[in-house]
This record gives structure tokens, sequence and C-alpha cells, in this order.
């Protein structure tokens, strides 16, 4: 292992210029991989060291493997193999290792035979076959011929091997077979396609979801860190797990005791007898490295590690948080390398109710069974979910503390949650994302049939919390809230509101449409629920605020029976003045049973004493079948807007992405290549696929400005045109160039500060004839002195709506389109809509209509209205650009006219930038030691 490590090293050193000679190694193609069973497994290029091991795989390998491999018997590989297999350039031959530890459990490569053709091979361990090792490696190899210019794969396969046919074939990619002299010969694209994701996000949830599984359903369980002395952090643990009546089986390591609370210990994880599935390791940050290697011993599958103190730098010394960091990535490292998943460091744990019920937290209580699923990050948002949940009485499913969430993540939590019948609302506090990109993605999967309500606490995205080891994103907070908006999901504010819209829904379940019916016994209140309505955009339909404020509590129950049985409204929101008589619950009771039979959702805002308003709250809180009482109609109104928020989440991010036949992918990748030589990557000597390079500015990555010509060959390849512009070097040149395009015409600064400042003396428009041309340059050249950019012409386009259209890759988000109206009040008033692409037809034009100021694009004052159609037509071609070009660093075209008919692109602006290591690309990983 030690000589491995250090091949590794070497070749890193080499990649950095050490030795040009060599090739340099693609450390960003490492990756853990998440395999069918729920275990982790290591991927990495394959070095020469690993010649040892390599034999030794192929030896372990039975006769009939080794034949469907090799054609032949082959009992060993000869010195003359070895060498060929372990000695790649990572270009024209590549090969992929996955290690389970220090072993090989798969092999799989590819050689070039053609420029843009290489033929594949795979070779997976006997024991490990049915993992899905052989289709991530594909997806591996895949991705690396990808970059290295390659777009098809070959393969030459025994009929009887059904097993690798099968893994070509249920890949999504258009498989061509042949059978040619007692072989299968496959041929296919390796360009990813809507279905060749689709499969390999299917892949990815299964696998996924099966961790979580493993995790939080163990049969047996292993507590480290318990202690006779005092309230350790192990005995919590313990303590918890007795009072949730877990029936599994618990072993305890003890040093100081041969018994705790009726359980035998064991002074060493060694002695620990039978399989383990869970271990939690609640000892300091120093001695959880060894306790994995320990636990693995005994073939621990999961692992909690509930300590804090990984990567804090509160104290203000920067050099233990660093030595912090380095500590938890190494937990990770260690932990996958050995099949192993993490929960934390520094999880709250995770509990489960109902027949199964477990505690693995250190939750004080165990809460009512329910259908509701919780999750959050860090000990102390954790803590105050689940207060908050023992105060309203939430009837809960599961709760996962993610903590650091170092190697399980909230995404993980998704994909394990989405599969559960039991659970019919989720709710999460993020106060990190490390991979926001892959969340939307499984969040607008999820949304079709879980509402899914977040919270992302103030100024999370600016202040990272200890241990929260993420990619900074270079754009505002509203853009991931508009990107989390368009895949369904509910945003809140706080806790409470968070809490607050997850009790509605679970209670009372979603609205089954948008309309909203307001009931009050005084006007004065009716008044605030009115006011606060409004203020949230809710479609009030009904208004009663004629119930008199009597004695009889049951005439807000006849006024709300009333209400409901039209069937013209779907929530009611009930304000109530208690007139401190009669039994508030007991009117409660029938106007629920009234709303479950009329198909309405009832909210209920009740003003009363402090005593007589906790009576119905306690009744509330152990009555799952009462609506939940606010105290306030500002608390009532913004419950109800997130049940509606969950009930009529967008559909047009169901639709399948659109695509444009006339797209040229070949031609605007061959002009990338051609000016970004190489097959460099932006963090080609990082380790992990989310650190380094990713995170520094286009300008450190060998960023490069395309110049007119390339950029409008570029957007060509995508079907956008660019209205055609001529640099002049005076004015008779400027007379010329006019004269061959045509009058009227615009004469423009190249400056990028003054090219469409006509504020600035930037811009003249509308030139009528070559007199007037001529005076327009002299002008602008004596006006402009200060600057030395040339000047340009180009011909007038037809009147329409400025816009402005932007592409960037984001080092966390990817690629994120933004569209606004031009204009300083625009950007000074942030009124840009942001959202991820590839965009679907419907997606698209939601877009055009999301700014306020877009209301131009409709026609006002008398203006017609603007081909919007043709405006989301060019959002899709963007998107597809972004999306498929991902060395695109920025891309502005502005102005963009939205005419009548049709749109004409002004100016344009492109940057190009070595390609970073996107989060979420066709390829499956693990989050790298820092996140999601």
């Amino acid at each position: 292992m030690a000589d491995r490590r250090e091949g590794l090293r070497t070749l890193r050193r080499r990649g950095r210029g050490g030795d040009e000679a060599r090739p340099s190694y693609p450390a960003h193609w490492e990756a853990d991989i998440a395999l069918r069973d729920g275990s982790a497994a290591h991927l990495r290029p394959i070095l020469p060291t690993d010649a040892d091991a390599l034999q030794d795989f192929h030896q372990r390998q039975s006769e009939h493997s080794r034949y469907l491999r090799f054609f032949a018997p082959m009992p060993r590989l000869s010195p003359r193999d070895l060498e060929r297999f372990t000695h790649v350039d990572h270009s024209d031959r590549v090969a992929f290792v996955v290690l389970a530890g220090a072993e090989i459990i798969a092999v799989g490569r590819y050689d070039r035979t053609e420029p843009h053709s290489a033929e594949v091979a795979f070779n997976v361990s006997d024991s490990r076959q049915g993992t899905g090792l052989a289709s991530v490696l594909l997806e591996h190899l895949a991705a690396a011929a990808r970059e290295r210019g390659i777009n098809r794969f070959t393969a030459e396969v025994l009929p009887q091997n059904t097993k690798m046919i099968k893994v070509f074939t249920e890949t999504g990619f258009d498989v061509e077979r042949m059978l040619d002299d007692g072989v299968v010969m496959v041929s296919f694209r390796i360009d990813p396609t809507a279905r060749s994701l689709a499969v390999m996000a299917e892949r990815e949830h299964r696998a996924e979801a099966r961790a979580m599984e493993r995790l939080l359903h163990p049969e047996s369980v292993l507590l480290l860190g318990v202690s006779s002395r005092g309230d350790s952090a192990g005995g919590r643990f313990l303590s918890a797990l007795e009072t949730s009546g877990y029936d599994g089986t618990v072993h305890v390591v003890s040093r100081d005791a041969l018994e705790l609370r009726g359980h035998r210990t064991w002074a060493k994880v060694s002695d620990v007898p039978g399989a383990v599935d869970l271990a939690v390791i609640a000892l300091r940050p120093e001695a959880c490295l060894d306790a994995i290697e320990e636990c693995a011993e005994i073939g621990v599958r999961s692992v909690v590690i509930p300590t804090e103190g990984f990567t804090d730098v509160e104290s203000g010394d920067r050099g233990a948080g660093a030595a912090g960091a380095s500590l938890q990535r190494e937990l990770v490292v260690r932990a996958r390398r050995h099949g192993m998943r993490l929960l934390g460091p520094g999880s709250l744990g995770f509990l489960r109710t109902g027949e199964h019920a477990i505690s693995l937290s250190l939750a004080p209580t165990m809460p009512r069974p329910g259908r509701v699923a919780l999750a959050g990050q860090s000990s102390a948002l954790s803590a105050m979910l689940l207060a908050g949940t023992d105060t309203r009485g939430i009837g809960l499913h599961e709760f996962v503390g993610a903590g650091n969430r170092a190697d399980v993540s909230l995404n993980d939590t998704l994909q394990h949650w989405e599969d559960d019948e039991q659970v019919g609302v989720i709710g999460l506090a993020l106060e990190s994302m490390g991979n926001p990109r892959k969340f939307t993605r499984i969040a607008r999967r999820l949304t079709r049939s879980t509402p899914l309500v977040v919270l992302r606490p103030p100024g999370s995205e600016s202040h990272r919390p200890p241990g929260h080891d993420v990619r900074p994103s270079m754009l505002p907070r509203r853009a991931l809230d508009q990107v989390l908006d368009s895949a369904g999901v509910v945003q809140t504010q706080g806790v409470d509101h968070l809490l607050d819209v997850v009790d509605a829904i679970d209670r009372q379940g979603l609205p089954l449409g948008r309309r909203v019916g307001l009931l009050s016994n005084t006007a004065a209140l009716g008044s605030s629920l009115r006011g606060a309505a409004d203020q949230a955009g809710l479609d009030v339909v009904a208004d009663n605020r004629s119930v008199p404020l009597t004695a009889d509590p049951r005439l807000v129950q006849r006024a709300f029976t009333s209400m409901a049985a039209r069937g013209e409204v779907d929530l009611v929101i009930a304000g109530v003045l208690d007139p401190l008589s009669g039994d508030c619950t007991e009117v409660l009771r029938q106007m629920a049973t009234v709303a479950r039979h009329s198909e309405v959702v009832l909210l209920v805002c009740l003003v009363s004493t402090a005593d007589r308003f906790g009576e119905v709250q306690r009744t509330v809180r152990g009555d799952g079948a009462l609506p939940p009482v606010h105290a306030t109609p500002y608390a009532v109104v913004r419950a109800g807007a997130g049940m509606l928020s969950a009930a009529l989440r967008p559909q047009a991010d169901d639709e399948e992405p659109a695509q444009r036949e006339d797209v040229d992918r070949a031609a605007a990748r061959e002009l990338v290549d051609a000016l970004l030589p190489g097959p460099a990557r932006a963090d080609a000597e990082d380790t992990g696929p989310d650190r380094g390079a990713a995170d520094r500015s286009a300008e450190d990555r060998g960023a490069v400005d395309l110049g007119a010509e390339d950029t409008t060959a570029l957007l060509a390849a995508y079907g956008i045109g660019l209205l055609a512009s001529r640099r002049i070097a005076d004015a008779e040149d400027a007379l010329s160039q006019a004269a061959e395009i045509g009058y009227p015409v615009a004469l423009k600064s190249t400056d990028p500060v003054l090219r469409h400042r006509a504020d600035l003396g930037g811009v003249r428009l509308d030139i009528p004839d070559a007199v007037q041309l001529r005076h327009a340059v002299e002008r602008m050249r004596r006006d402009l002195s200060y600057s030395s950019a040339p000047l340009e012409v180009q011909r007038m386009a037809p009147a329409g709506v400025p816009m402005v259209v932007r592409s960037v890759e984001d080092p966390s988000l990817g690629p994120v389109v933004s569209l606004s109206v031009a204009g300083d009040a625009t950007d000074l008033l942030e009124d840009i809509a942001y959202a991820i692409p590839p965009f679907s037809e419907g997606a698209a034009a939601r877009l055009v209509d999301t700014p306020a100021s877009a209301v131009k694009l409709r026609g006002t004052r008398g203006l017609p209205p603007a081909d919007r159609e043709a405006l989301a037509d060019l959002v899709v071609r963007i998107g597809l650009l972004a999306e498929d070009v991902p060395e695109l660093a920025a891309l502005e075209l502005y102005p963009v006219l939205v005419a009548q008919d049709g749109t004409t692109v002004i100016g344009a602006r492109a940057r190009l930038a070595p390609a970073p290591n996107r989060t979420d690309g066709a390829r499956r990983v693990l989050s790298g030691p820092a996140g999601d």
C-alpha cells in the first residue's frame, strides 16, 4: 500500500510539470463511488505500482471469469501483460481500478483504436458482481474518453457473457450489436443522452437509498465511548437506544467496567463477536481514525460520529482549523475505502418511531409516531427541530442529524425518503449545500409526490458553519432561492416557520387548489387576516367577517360549515377571538370533521388568554386529527402560504428538456478545443471533486476572452445569430463599411465600459446617411479621447424591448442562466431571474416571465406585445450551450432586442476557461470529503 501511494505522489508531481516526458496523472478522475448494495469504494486511474495487486485480483477470479474477459484461460498475467495493463498514458490508453481497502475489486479500461473511437473492457471481482461496478466504471471511462476527444466505444464480448452485454444495453446509450465470427461486436456513442442520464440517476438513487437503509435500520449496534463515570456521549446514546425499545443486538466497548446497565462490555473492538451493522464512535477526534480501522476489521458497515471539534476555527487558530479539516477528510477517506458510510462528525444522531423504533441520538425523548421526516445539520439546529416537534406534537417518522455531512448528506436522506411510503412530508434545515445542483435535481423528482419544506438560515451562504467544507457560489442568495422554487421546494425563514408548515401539511394534507376563504368573528381580526393574506399573495375568494362575537363559539363552526359546503374554497383560515366561555377544543373537532368531509383544508388563529390557548395547544398536540392552531394572523397565513406553495409546485419542471435540431455540438467542441488546447482541467491537481481550482476565478484558471469572430462562431453553432458589426479605422473606413451594410446604422465604442452606454457617449443610434456618420465619428473620437478602444458600425435592428441574457459557470451550482430587462435600474433593484439548464419549453417560458419588469414584454402603455416565445427559444439555446460546454466560464448577450416578431442579439461577450469538475456531472460520484 505504501509503495502504491508513493507512486501516486510521484505521478502527481510529474503532472505538475516535474517531468514533461511522462503523462500527467489526472487526479480529477479519482472518485469515491456508491455501490448497489449500499457500500462505498474508491475509483482511480491505475498506477504502475498496482502490478502486484492486479495480479492478485486476476488470480482470485474464477477460470470462467478469466475466460470471458480474455477469451482464454490465462491463469496468470505475464510480466508483459502486467506492464501493458499498468502503464498507461491517460489519453489513448486509460484504465481505472476500484479499491476496497487495499484490494482491487474491479478494473476497467479503454484503448483508442481510431481518432474518435476506443475499445472498452471490464473485469469485476466474482464476489462483487451484481453491485453495479461495471456500470459505474463505464460512466467514468466514458467521461474520461469524452475529455480526450473520444465519442464512441466498441467492445468484443462472447455471446455467453450475458452480464456484460446487459451492462452495455442497459446504459441508456443507443447500442448497436452484431455477431461476427462467434463474437458479439458492440458499438455506441458515449455522448450523454436524456435516457442515459435518467438511467444513471435511477441507479444513483437506488445505491444511495440503500446506503441510508443500511445505516438507519441496523440489526446490531456497537457503542464506543461509553463510560461508567459521568454523563458520557456514548452513555447518552445507550440511554436513548434503551428508551426507544430497540430490539436488536447491542455491543458496548468500555475499558473501565465489565458490565454497563445490564450490557456485557468488551475491552476492544476486535473482541466483539458476530457481525455489526452500525457503530457509534463517541471518542475525541484524533481517536476516531483508529476506531474506524478497528471497526473495519470486524466488518462494520456504517458509522455515526457525534464528536464535535472537527475543523473548528472559532478560537482564531486557523492552523488548528486546517489540521481539523484534514483530519475530517482522512476520516471519510478511511471509512469509504473500507466500504463504510459515515454520518457526521458532529451528528446529533438519528431516530425512527413506529414498529421498529430506534433512537441513536442525543434527543431526550421519543416523539409521537407519524408521517413527518425531518433532517438537520448542526447539533444546535437539529436540537431546535426536535424541540419544536415536541412542542407542536408533530408525528415524526424519522429524524436524521447530518452534522458536518462530511459523507452522508441531506441529499442521501432525500434519496431514502423518496421510496418510504410512510413519509408524508419532509422538512430540512440546511446550513450549507455542497451540491445544490444535485439537491434540486432530486427535489424536482421528489416533490411530485411528497412536499419538501426547507429552511436556509439567513447568512448561511456567507457564514459557513465550522466543518462544512463546500464550494463557494459567485451568485447572490436569490439565485439559489429561485432555483429551489423552480424545483417545487417550499422555502421558509426560520425553525418555527418550517415546523408550522410541516405540521399543517401533516395534519391537513395539501389544498386541492389555490382558492382561499377567510373567516373571523370580529372585523378587526378579519382585517388583520386579510392584510396578511394580501401580503402573502394569497388568492382570497371569500372573506366573511360578519360572524358575531358571542358566548356561543358554535356560530364560528356554523359559518365555517356554510363556507366549506359551497365548494368554492380549498383552504379556509379561521380567525377566532375567544369569548372566554364554552369549549374551544370541541368546536375545533367539529370544524375538523366538516373540513375532512368537504375536502377543505382548515387552519385556525385563536386569540385567547395564555391559559386557554395553552390548553387548546396541549389538546392539539396529542390529537393528530385536529388542525394546527396559531396565536397570530401572520403565523397562520404564513403556514397557509407554505401549504399552497407545496400544492401548486411548478409543473413546467416535470417536462423533458427541450432540444434543437440545428445545434452543431461538434462545431462548438472543435472551436473550444482549438481555443483551449490540451485536456487540462480547472482542478487537475485536486484529489477530490470539489476543491482547489474550482474555487478560483476564471482569470486564475487560464481564461480566454473570445474575440468577435470566435464569439459569433460559438453562438452560431447553437443557432444564435449575432447582428454583424464592423470595426473602423477612421471616418472614411466608417463610410465604406456603412455603405456595405446599409443605412441607418449605429456607431459604438468597443470599450467594455462604454459599449452599450449611450448616456456616457459610447453609442450613437439611427445615423441616416454618410454626412451624419462622418460627424458622429469625429464627435465620438473627440468625446471619448480618454479611451483608446476602436469604434464600430452596426446595422440598426428592429425596435424592441432590450433584455440581457447571461450564463455563468458557477463553482457550486454549475451552469446558471440569468435574464433581465436591460438597464442600470434592473441591476440595482436586483430584478434578475436565475435558473439551471437545460430547460424544458415551459421552464424557459417561465424564466422569461419571472422578472417583475418583464411585464414590458406583454405590451404596456400602448406598445405592442413582444415575441416572448422567441426569447424563450433563445433561453433554451443558451441553456444547451452552457450545459454542453463547461469551459464557457461566462457569456453575456447584451442587449437582446425582443421585437413583435423575433429577437436580435446586438452584442455578445464570451469567456472560456479550463473545464471545472462539475459537482453533478455525467458520472456517479460520492461527494468528496468536503460535502454534498
